[in-house]
């Protein structure tokens, strides 16, 4: 499914983070509603609902004429799939090469450095 994952555009995204927060299956109107300053159509909604389905990420069950969208793909699946491919595209897939370039361009805080010696610590 890492292919699949890849090939979410942002306007996409838009919808799976609505579908993600609403925990409950959702019509093309609900969708619609939570766009919050978006002035896409029902029509625009429905396009990206049916793109999203063909990339199986998104399943939807009927109840007549009535179409109920939810999520397949977890956010916590898509969020470690866009972090890998990031870091192997611009890291070399090494997060020591990711930090040392934030170190190293002053992009970490003292708290940020303290934090993560305090993850990495063992016990």
């Amino acid at each position: 499914m890492s292919n699949i994952k890849q090939t979410i555009t942002d306007s996409e995204y838009q919808i799976m983070k609505i579908l993600w927060d609403a925990n409950e299956k959702m019509t093309v109107s609900d969708v619609s509603a939570k766009l919050n300053g978006n002035d896409w159509t029902a029509s625009t909604v429905s396009t990206f609902l049916q793109r999203l389905l063909k990339k199986e990420v998104v399943a939807c069950d009927k109840r007549g004429k009535t179409n109920l969208y939810y999520p397949v793909l977890s956010r916590k699946d898509y969020d470690l799939s866009e972090t890998e491919s990031f870091l192997s595209k611009i890291y070399k897939g090494s997060i020591k090469n990711m930090v040392a370039s934030l170190y190293e361009n002053k992009k970490l805080s003292d708290d940020d450095v303290t934090d993560l010696k305090k993850m990495f610590e063992l016990e």
